[in-house]
């Protein structure tokens, strides 16, 4: 089911189309994650998302309710927004969360019981009557969630959440939306780091120049088409129809097929390489291979001990030409 529903949707900023969305529906109780490089058009989407503005033209509609200009200030308090630097208040920890409550209406009898609860989820107690000005990159995301999730918000929506950790609580913030997901929450998020996106979340949408592209921009090549085939400048990529332009391609890296020997395969795809990293993806594994171009593939733990890869293994890398996305 859709929580939310864009017909026709664009945003101009200054006399610039920075957002042009035809159609997107953004399932409810699922995560979902906005990928693509800076001005891409993933923070006007969550702003969009989070009510702060409205569309330039089109529909947006909100548990099928479509939304009027007139009722953005009503909700948004039911949306938990983070921005890429979130904002403390003068005063203490306890003091943010307390505040948070009382400008939300919530009634004092169930504070208690609020603060113990998103104290415990985000590991924050130490710190409770710690000057929130003074925490650390880290500590203040943290506090910053435990003020958003103590409201209890229809939908959490992160804006570039890992911008600015450090590695320590890079992992803890990947942990938290794990869990969050498992619960069933409803959970938006935009990052740089599309293997990083891929492995968190349910549902990947690619922005390209405001625009949205249906692949998650990983193995992005540039590049010149003729018919059915694409020319990177190293390799050549089998496509599975002929086009007149394009200039890029893009395979999923799920979609990549590794193998120790050749396969007997109708794959149109295979090129023979040597495996250059193979790093943990969040609870997967991704392998990079160097092929003639530089080749990233997602698979599992169990895939990684059935194959028994290891650096500089040679390798070989399939797969479908429909498995490649043009545009």
């Amino acid at each position: 089911m859709s929580i939310y529903q864009l017909e026709k949707v664009s945003y101009r900023y200054a006399g610039k189309m920075v957002l042009s969305l035809p159609s997107l529906n953004i399932a409810q109780h699922k995560t979902t994650v906005l990928i693509g490089n800076n001005g891409a058009g993933k923070s006007t989407l969550c702003y969009l998302l989070a009510f702060l503005t409205m569309p330039t033209q089109g529909n947006l509609t909100f548990k099928q309710q479509a939304v009027k200009k007139s009722q953005l200030v009503k909700l948004r308090r039911r949306i938990g927004f983070l921005p890429q630097k979130p904002y403390m208040l003068r005063g203490s920890v306890l003091n943010n969360l307390q505040l948070a409550l009382k400008i939300q209406g919530v009634a004092k009898q169930q504070w208690q019981n609020r603060l113990q609860t998103v104290l415990t989820l985000m590991d924050i107690s130490h710190y409770l009557n710690q000057q929130a000005t003074e925490l650390s990159g880290g500590e203040l995301q943290k506090v910053a969630l435990a003020r958003l999730l103590i409201l209890n918000p229809e939908v959490l929506i992160l804006d570039e959440p890992f911008s600015y950790l450090d590695q320590n609580s890079r992992h803890v913030l990947e942990n938290f939306i794990q869990d969050y997901q498992q619960q069933g929450h409803t959970l938006i998020f935009s990052t740089h780091n599309r293997l990083q996106g891929l492995a968190l979340a349910d549902n990947v949408l690619s922005l390209v120049a405001g625009e949205l592209v249906k692949t998650p921009l990983v193995n992005l090549f540039s590049g010149k088409v003729i018919n059915d085939e694409f020319n990177t400048g190293s390799i050549t990529i089998r496509l599975n129809a002929i086009y007149d332009k394009a200039n890029h391609i893009s395979i999923d890296p799920r979609e990549i097929v590794l193998s120790q020997q050749p396969l007997i395969s109708s794959m149109r795809n295979h090129y023979q390489g040597r495996i250059i990293a193979i790093v943990e993806e969040t609870g997967q594994v991704r392998v990079t291979i160097q092929a003639g171009e530089t080749f990233h593939a997602l698979i599992t733990y169990a895939a990684l001990q059935e194959l028994a890869l290891q650096l500089t293994d040679n390798i070989w890398v399939y797969f479908k030409s429909h498995a490649v996305v043009v545009f």
